[in-house]
């Protein structure tokens, strides 16, 4: 299968991925690999605005610096569905437009194809290839009736 033609990033999964506190220095290499393993694709970072304050001083100051130059955006405070709606409305759009777009995340995310992180020595591999969407069935709601009290 060829390169999507956009990958987008979840950057709270990656900056995340496997530790107990994020790190920026993480999601910058796995972004370098994943533009190596697919240099074809567009790599669109988007995180969630609380990413910010779970980074540390030194972080934050990186991170800003990457939203400064328009390299990572994060996702409007407000935005329906938070970070991930955002990123569904982002898969729904290109979509439309005839755009392949694959998702970076740890998170389900109704009909958006997901690709799966993983670890080979030093470098961060994606399966772009294997991506699959992610479906959630619907369920009727369940409404109890009360007992009528005497």
């Amino acid at each position: 299968m060829a390169d999507p033609d956009v990958v987008i990033v979840d950057a709270d999964t990656v900056a995340g991925w496997r530790r107990v506190t994020p790190s920026y220095t993480q999601l910058a290499d796995a972004v370098r690999d994943l533009r190596g393993q697919a240099p074809s694709a567009t790599v669109a970072i988007v995180g969630d605005p609380a990413l910010k304050w779970a980074l540390s001083s030194g972080d934050q100051v990186l991170l800003d610096d990457e939203i400064n130059h328009q390299r990572l955006v994060l996702a409007p405070a407000g935005s329906r569905g938070g970070h991930t709606g955002f990123i569904a409305e982002a898969v729904r759009k290109g979509s439309r437009r005839g755009v392949s777009v694959v998702v970076v995340t740890d998170r389900a995310i109704p009909e958006c194809p997901i690709a799966r992180l993983r670890r080979e020595g030093e470098r961060f591999v994606f399966d772009l290839a294997g991506a699959a969407t992610t479906t959630v069935p619907t369920t009727a709601p369940r409404h109890r009736r009360r007992r009528a009290t005497s």
